[in-house]
């Protein structure tokens, strides 16, 4: 019987046991935000190279990992919004949505600026377009770094210009992100915290007890199936999954067959639709949800089959899983061959990001402004998951509202997303039809994006001041 890629995954299981063996009695990394999955990934990282240049055995098929970031990813992201929730209208969530959004044009205007310099000067070899995975990588992180990457790496079928390891470059530029957001984000947050004058949370500085992202206390069993249905309710929400999952390859594969008349954008923009596949997965969950909860309100179904408490499991798996083989698939020899690029391009954009972070806070929080920063600099360098942690430095209890403007301020950002998705594709197509005055059109396009977002944070505030101001009238 052949094991083959099911033996890659057992081995990243391993990887997850010893790593959290080592976090366990390891006092250094327990006073430490770093995430077991990260630890793992570079377990596996280092046990890769040891195999391949020691041993000469390739323990890893880098493709296989890089389709597994891929689909773990898209995994991920429908259980979270598949999760029942209070539907809320608050400044903060709408403005951070629009914060979102605006990152990241600005990460992708930065990004495209260096790597059109380095190309211009001292990188004639590099992809023109390759600064365009800052955003992906740092405010997306390793699983869309690797589904652009790999995508602008197919560019090779039709072109002689292309990314060349594009998915690992990808890859190694979001790790580079999570080592930023914790060697860069904890002594931020020390610095804020000792300059906040009036602190509205206690903080002691502790972080001998680090909380996982949401206890079993915060999040509940939301499921009630009748015991003469005889199925798990695990296994309800995976048929939940993977029926979304399927209507999204399903839209991707129509998307694509429509396309295919249109030419050479049409292909890529096919291509980079297949890259955004969380992002319809995404969509597709939140309009599963809204269809079982108007079943629910009408009495046609009795029961609500979407467990919240599974289906966080579920999404905090799989994103473990993904971080841990983002980290292993990456190439050494990709990284030594593109490492002016890669450190340049990472070392920018984390100070860029610091800086952002903690001046857009300010202009659009009215309350817990540090705690924002944490999370929303964690987000934008990592993943929800790490902006969560690095907030759980100053906030261990969770006595803010800050973890809620976050995950549904990326719900509400879904909405402005897409239209990026054709931005991104512009720059390729300077490249493929070698008319460079299509970059210039790319920065244009991604500043007025940034100005509508801005807009849009300046609109919302007007809105809720006034709805403040009736209110403070009508005491």
């Amino acid at each position: 019987m052949e094991w083959g890629n099911i033996f890659q995954f057992l081995v990243l299981c391993v990887m997850l046991g010893i790593a959290t063996i080592i976090k366990l009695n390891l006092k250094f990394l327990q006073k430490h935000l770093i995430p077991v999955s990260m630890i793992a990934g570079f377990l596996g990282l280092g046990v890769s190279v040891l195999c391949e240049y020691v041993f000469d055995y390739q323990l890893f098929d880098r493709s296989f990992l890089e389709k597994l970031v891929y689909h773990l990813m898209g995994i991920g992201f429908i259980s979270l919004a598949l999760k029942e929730r209070k539907t809320k209208k608050s400044r903060a969530i709408a403005n951070t949505g629009f914060a979102i959004i605006n990152t990241y044009a600005l990460q992708a205007i930065l990004g495209l600026g260096i790597s059109l310099i380095l190309f211009y000067t001292i990188l004639p070899d590099l992809f023109p377009a390759s600064g365009m995975i800052l955003p992906l990588a740092y405010a997306q992180g390793p699983g869309q770094a690797n589904n652009i990457g790999a995508t602008w790496e197919k560019l090779r079928e039709v072109s002689t210009v292309y990314f060349q390891d594009g998915g690992n470059i990808g890859l190694t530029i979001a790790t580079f992100g999570f080592i930023w957001a914790f060697l860069g984000g904890i002594p931020l947050l020390n610095i804020l915290t000792r300059r906040r004058k009036h602190r509205e949370n206690t903080f002691d500085g502790s972080t001998d007890e680090i909380k996982s992202l949401e206890s079993d206390t915060e999040v509940q069993h939301t499921i009630k199936l009748p015991k003469t249905l005889f199925v798990d309710d695990f296994t309800i929400q995976i048929m939940l999954i993977g029926l979304i999952y399927l209507v999204t390859f399903g839209f991707l594969s129509l998307a694509e067959y429509l396309f295919a008349p249109l030419g050479s954008f049409a292909t890529t923009l096919s291509d980079l639709f297949w890259g955004f596949n969380f992002l319809f997965g995404t969509v597709f969950a939140l309009l599963a949800r809204k269809i079982l909860n108007k079943l629910k309100q009408k009495r046609v179904i009795q029961v609500n089959y979407a467990d919240n408490y599974l289906l966080q499991k579920i999404s905090a798996t799989s994103f473990d899983l993904m971080i841990t083989a983002g980290i292993a698939a990456i190439s050494i020899l990709a990284f030594r061959q593109n490492w002016i690029f890669i450190m340049i391009i990472t070392t920018i954009g984390a100070i860029f990001t610091i800086f952002y972070t903690i001046f857009i806070s300010k202009r659009i929080y009215k309350e817990h402004v540090t705690e924002h920063i944490a999370v929303l600099y964690g987000m934008w360098t990592g993943t929800i998951t790490t902006g969560i942690a690095l907030l759980r430095e100053i906030d261990p209890e969770s006595k803010t509202p800050v973890p809620e403007h976050a995950v549904l301020g990326s719900g509400f950002a879904v909405i402005f997303a897409i239209p990026l998705m054709l931005i991104l594709n512009v720059p390729i197509q300077a490249i493929l039809q070698d008319k460079p005055w299509m970059f210039g059109l790319t920065f244009v396009l991604l500043i007025v994006y940034s100005l509508s977002m801005m807009l849009g944070i300046y609109l919302t505030n007007r809105k809720y001041d006034k709805l403040e101001g009736i209110e403070r009238k009508k005491k």
